[in-house]
This record gives C-alpha cells, sequence and structure tokens, in this order.
C-alpha cells in the first residue's frame, strides 16, 4: 500500500523549567502573561496538526463507504475546526505567532490521502490521524499539568478532552494498524499489520501498578480531608476525588485480571510520607497540603497515564489508561478551583517530596513585584531547584505551618 508522509514529533518539555519567583508565591488560577518555549511549541504543534487533520477529515465521508470511518471523519473535522478556532484566539491574546501555510511535508500527505480510496483510504486515514492525535494528547496533558498560564492551560485541557474522544472513535473502528500506537517520527506503514503476542507489555503492568499505588493513597487521603478540611469546598471535592478513585481501582482491578499482572497492595514509602504530612496537618495547613500535594502528585503521573493511553496495544490496559486519564484531568480542574493550588505544584515532573521541616530554618524569601526583584530570584531559585530538586515544593506548601511548628 506504499507508506504515508512524516507525522508530527513529539516535543519534550523540559522538567528543568520552572516560574521564577512567582512558583510558591501565586496562585494556579491567576494568569502568567510570559509563554514559556515549552508551551509555545505545543500551541505551534497543535496549529500545524490541524492544518493537515481539517482538509484529510473533511474529504473522509466522501472517499469511504465505512460508516465507521466517515463518522470519525466528520467528527475529527468539526473537533480540529472548534480547536483550532480557540487556538488562534489564545495565540492572539497571548501574541504567540503561529504558522499560517500548510508545510510542504503536510501538504504532500494531504496530496497523498487525495489519491486514495475505499480499503486502501480507510486503513490510511484511520492509522495516521490515531498516529498524530497519539503523539498530540502526551504533548497536551504536560502542557495541561505544568502550565502556569490559564489560557494555555484551558486549551490544553480542551485539546486532551477532544483527543481522548476522537482517538476513542478511530479505535472503534477496527482498521487502526499497530503502527499508530508508537509515539514516533516515522511514516506509518500501514500495509504492514504486526502480530502482538501474548506475553504482558513491561509498561502495561507498570501503568496498572502506578494507578493502583495512585489510588492506594490518595483514596484513603482524601477521605480524611473530606472530614477533616477547614475549607468547605476543599471537604467537598476530597470527597469526590475519594469516590471517584473507587471507579479507577476497579478498571485498573479488572484491567490486571485480563492480563494477568499482579497488583501491589499499599502504596509506596514515599506515598505513605504525604499522606502522614496531611493526617498531621490541621485548619488551614491540612487544607492547603491536601491540595497542593494531590495536585502535584495528579501531574506527575497523567503524563504517563496519557503516554500508555496513546500507545499500548493492549484493549484492558487502553481501557484502565482512557478511566485513568480522565479522572486524572478532571480532579486537576477540582483541585485547581479550590484556590489554594500553587503555581509550584503545577510545575511537578516528579513526584512531589515530603520533608520535615528543620527546627532553625527560615521560611522562603517573599518576593516583590519589581521585575528587577523576580529576575533576581527567578535565577536564584532556579539554581535551587536544580541543586536541591524538589525540597522548596515542601516549604512553598506548608512554610505557613513551619512557623507553628
Amino acid at each position: 500500500m506504499g507508506t504515508l508522509g512524516q507525522h508530527a514529533a513529539l516535543f519534550a518539555v523540559s522538567s528543568a523549567v520552572f516560574i521564577g519567583a512567582l512558583i510558591g508565591a501565586v496562585p494556579a488560577n491567576a494568569q502568567s502573561t510570559d509563554v514559556q518555549p515549552s508551551e509555545r511549541s505545543f500551541m505551534v504543534s497543535l496549529r500545524q496538526a490541524n492544518s493537515w487533520l481539517v482538509p484529510i477529515s473533511k474529504e473522509a465521508p466522501a472517499r469511504t463507504t465505512n460508516a465507521g470511518i466517515s463518522n470519525a471523519g466528520r467528527d475529527i473535522f468539526d473537533a480540529h475546526s472548534r480547536l483550532d478556532v480557540d487556538l488562534l484566539k489564545a495565540a492572539t491574546e497571548l501574541g504567540v505567532v503561529l504558522p499560517n501555510d500548510v508545510s510542504s511535508e503536510h501538504q504532500s500527505l494531504i496530496d497523498e490521502m487525495a489519491e486514495r480510496t475505499g480499503d486502501n483510504h480507510d486503513r490510511a486515514y484511520a492509522t495516521i490521524v490515531r498516529q498524530a492525535q497519539g503523539g498530540l494528547l502526551v504533548m497536551a496533558v504536560q502542557t495541561r499539568a505544568t502550565t502556569p498560564n490559564t489560557t494555555i492551560r484551558t486549551l490544553a485541557h480542551q485539546t486532551v478532552q477532544m483527543l481522548i474522544r476522537t482517538m476513542t472513535v478511530l479505535e472503534n473502528t477496527g482498521l487502526v494498524d499497530q503502527s499508530a500506537f508508537e509515539l514516533v517520527t516515522a511514516k506509518a506503514q500501514v500495509n504492514a499489520v504486526r502480530v502482538i503476542g501474548q506475553n504482558i507489555e513491561p509498561s502495561d503492568r507498570e501503568l496498572l501498578v502506578l494507578l493502583t499505588q495512585h489510588s492506594l493513597w490518595q483514596k484513603p487521603a482524601s477521605r480524611e480531608s473530606s472530614d477533616r478540611a477547614r475549607d468547605a469546598k476543599v471537604r467537598k471535592v476530597a470527597g469526590q476525588l475519594a469516590s471517584e478513585h473507587t471507579q479507577l481501582i476497579s478498571a485498573v482491578t479488572e484491567a490486571a485480571g485480563q492480563i494477568g499482572a499482579d497488583l501491589p497492595a499499599e502504596p509506596t514509602t514515599e506515598q505513605k510520607s504525604w499522606a502522614n504530612a496531611i493526617s498531621s496537618s490541621s485548619g488551614d495547613e491540612l487544607d492547603r497540603m491536601y491540595a497542593n500535594l494531590s495536585r502535584a502528585a495528579d501531574g506527575s503521573l497523567i503524563t504517563q497515564v496519557a503516554r500508555a493511553r496513546a500507545t499500548t496495544k493492549s484493549v484492558p490496559v487502553r481501557v484502565a489508561a482512557q478511566t485513568g486519564l480522565t479522572l486524572l484531568l478532571k480532579h486537576m480542574l477540582l483541585l485547581e478551583g479550590t484556590g489554594l493550588v500553587k503555581a509550584n505544584s503545577l510545575q511537578m515532573t516528579d513526584a512531589p517530596a515530603i520533608m520535615q521541616p528543620k527546627p532553625n530554618s527560615s521560611p522562603p524569601p517573599q518576593p516583590d513585584d519589581s521585575p528587577t526583584s523576580i529576575g533576581f530570584i527567578t535565577g536564584i531559585i532556579v539554581l535551587v531547584v536544580a541543586g536541591a530538586g524538589t525540597l522548596w515544593l515542601v516549604r512553598a506548601i506548608g512554610h505557613h505551618g513551619e512557623h507553628r511548628r
């Protein structure tokens, strides 16, 4: 059947990028006016994907007699068209320049797809679109988890929700080739159907273990916080998270049973320390500790879940990953809605660390609003982060509690 053009490459978001003096001092729902390189890359990649997914999806219903592909084409055309409108609006608001023309590579892909008909077209369309959307999903999720810019966060959130749905629509056609589940910059071999073995992929087992451990600490911590939190909004959010982790545990347990994977009975030692930190807090400190630790933990996990959702060839694991991705996305939004999540909790690309405060340690300096001060403290914080990892996170979350101790 031949090969198709180059697909959208994955853009890695560096875990070393932090937002200077705003980290730990500014609520997550406060707007950041700066656009970071990784955020700009996400917006450009989304624009480039829309530039070729929209035209080939518009033509899909006319080139197929398959009802599934026809419906998928209309759905993806509508979804990416609406998303492109929102993207351009956000870019104008933020002063981000986006490409207006289709690249020569993507134009070649559009032209090649225009020559395909029937089953040849259907399998090619399902495969290349699904692969492109998988790569875009990982980038959108990581942007959603880490950006302090509320405009970009909203755009990334909408993108993730749309991709979760349209990827499933494509997969349900039964025409997606196995090459679509690889996050690589390569041409899809739509005529090479690969035989999947019965062995469990290590990445599938790892995903189920990670989701289980996440629920094993966050469900009881949420249940406790729903009873003990001072803020009524925190109590409500914590109660909802506790309830919905039952759904996640059920989905993961079912997948593990189908593929024969063993699941842990306890969270990790580190996760136990997060739960203990919440249990040992009270009042406003508990509210802040619960909201920030939970949001940081969700953000550190969701990109791994998105990658599994995009790449796993196991249908049971894919279902569990989709459940996890949907719930984590929802939980992040709920936690941010408490108004207590600080910007540093959005920047976690590794799991949050809990450290006991030193008796004579002084609280972190509070930045003023002057550009000079912000630039100075930005440099200091980046150096501290590079040398000390996530120690400053807990100080930012619990520095008020540190005074009380």
